[in-house]
């Protein structure tokens, strides 16, 4: 549902009035008297939909689905893999044929979950009429040919070798749930959903990983980041996701809270990919001024990142090697910091008759820090020549801006990161169809596409798609990084902000869609 800390304090009240209980001790569901329900709060609008865990666009959607339905294998914090609800995960010598095996689990109505249930849910992702978020993830995946192979274990047979693809069986909406019903949902997660009750999850008793010590958790959303932070502050929910810098900074400097950040959960771009070729076609002016290296060269000397992190992040971030992904697997090591240098960047842009140029600065509409961050950037390219001027991104049926764009990518695996930017995941699509907008992150690949003419990339993902041994994987992977440096501008890899109650316990700081990210199987509220 969608409620203000207002309006929460409102709705909690009277129904605490009724029920003649303290407000969030009442439930409408099963209770425990030893512990109150775990109330939430995430960006975004209500009303919560059922808790599909194969359409997850938001992050209150992951951690619903998350709640409900355990994914084969889950993201480390370093975006590697590791079993979760499968025991194990193995390919054979052509890297086409993997073997799953599931490990004992009950599910919400009592029984195991089995193979052919979680053969039944990668079936519905990779069928394009479900929009699943996943889909072009599994669009390798041979539905046909794959097969339950006892209760248990299942084969997954993939139309050409893929020895990447444990990443994808670890990605947010893949979650496995009976019969492959993500529309009424009976998974193995922590906590179970009750038609009738879009707002609250309640524990499953036969959890694999025990029982969880919340009865419930209650999901509230607010687009207000003010109104989370106070109703936090207030207690009325014990957990406020995805706070700003500032709000992080409050926290830290009170009694009765606390933050729990992440290191390395966003990397933020100035993207000057933009349209390419010679000339729009509406109006004859020049695609993009950065089809020339120099002016991408004078960008990237130009933007001074120290400034900006220390600004507009408070320090709560790193300054940006433009690379994506820092203190992740496959983040090359060792590469030396970019250092400002206005004259040079003035020189290049002199040199590609740039000087005095007009760029329009698009704000990233997935990230509001991008608004105050702009008023920096401008100052920053007028001292190498370049008048950059900041306006609201563009919408979906208009022509793309050429100029400079705002990008937001949170962490995820450097190898989905870069074959998303090299567009190698056919069809990808991180917009549901039925919405114009998806709030909280921006989409996965974005801040850094990779140019049609990078034959040399492509290769590379090629190589580290294909190749059985490890090490020539990552070498691929650092490669294809490298390459595309000098034509990226990144100028932070920053924190994600959760605010909790300092009576909340069992919540730990986890990276973006990782296996401890907005899980609550450990959370106790009191």
């Amino acid at each position: 549902m969608q409620l203000s800390r207002r309006s929460f304090l409102r709705v909690a009240g009277a129904t605490a009035a009724l029920a003649g209980v303290p407000a969030l001790a009442a439930c409408g569901a099963p209770a425990d008297a030893n512990a109150p329900r775990l109330v939430v709060s995430f960006a975004g609008t209500g009303p919560l939909p059922v808790p599909d865990p194969h359409r997850v666009w938001r992050p209150v959607d992951r951690a619903r689905a998350a709640a409900v339905a355990d994914t084969l294998l889950v993201w480390d914090q370093d975006m590697t893999v590791r079993p979760h609800l499968a025991a194990s995960v193995g390919p054979d010598r052509t890297g086409t044929r993997w073997r799953v095996r599931l490990r004992e689990a009950v599910a919400h109505d009592g029984r195991p979950i089995t193979a052919a249930d979680a053969l039944a849910s990668l079936r519905r992702v990779a069928d394009p009429d479900t929009a699943a978020t996943a889909g072009p993830l599994l669009a390798n995946l041979d539905t046909t040919a794959s097969r339950a192979l006892s209760a248990t274990e299942l084969e997954l047979v993939l139309a050409t070798p893929d020895f990447l693809f444990p990443l994808v069986l670890g990605a947010p909406g893949t979650g496995i749930v009976r019969a492959g019903r993500g529309d009424r949902p009976v998974g193995t997660g922590a906590f179970r959903f009750l038609p009738g009750s879009q707002d609250a999850l309640y524990r499953h008793d036969g959890h694999w990983l025990g029982r969880p010590p919340s009865p419930a958790v209650e999901f509230v959303v607010d687009d207000d980041e003010e109104e989370r932070y106070q109703s936090l502050v207030d207690g009325y929910v014990a957990y406020a996701h995805d706070l700003f810098p500032h709000s992080a900074r409050r926290l830290l400097g009170r009694t009765g809270t606390t933050v729990v950040s992440a290191p390395g959960s966003a990397t933020r771009f100035l993207d000057l990919s933009g349209p390419t070729g010679a000339r729009t076609p509406s109006t004859g002016d020049p695609a993009s001024p950065f089809a020339d290296p120099r002016l991408r060269e004078a960008v990237r000397l130009g933007i001074d990142r120290d400034e900006l992190v220390r600004d507009i992040l408070l320090d709560l971030a790193v300054p940006g090697d433009d690379l994506f992904g820092p203190g992740l697997a496959h983040h090359p090591d060792g590469v030396p910091p970019v250092v400002r240098d206005v004259a040079r960047a003035r020189e290049l842009v002199v040199a590609a008759g740039a000087d005095g140029l007009r760029v329009p600065l698009l704000f990233d509409p997935f990230d509001p820090m991008s608004r105050p961050a702009a008023d920096l950037v401008v100052e920053q390219l007028g001292a190498i020549g370049l008048r950059a001027e900041p306006r609201e991104p563009d919408t979906p049926d208009v022509e793309p801006t050429p100029g400079i764009r705002f990008r937001r990518s949170v962490a995820q695996p450097v190898p989905l990161y870069l074959r998303a930017a090299a567009g190698l995941d056919a069809g990808a699509d991180p917009q549901p169809p039925d919405s114009p907008t998806r709030d909280g992150t921006a989409p996965d690949g974005a801040g850094s596409t990779i140019p049609p003419g990078r034959a040399d990339v492509r290769a590379l993902l090629a190589t580290a798609t294909r190749s059985p041994d490890g090490a020539r994987r990552a070498d691929a992977l650092r490669r294809a990084q490298l390459l595309l440096r000098d034509g990226g501008t990144a100028w932070s890899s920053g924190d994600e902000h959760v605010g909790i109650s300092a009576d909340v316990t069992g919540i730990e700081p986890a990276r973006p869609d990782t296996g401890t990210w907005a899980r609550f199987h450990r959370a106790r509220w009191g």
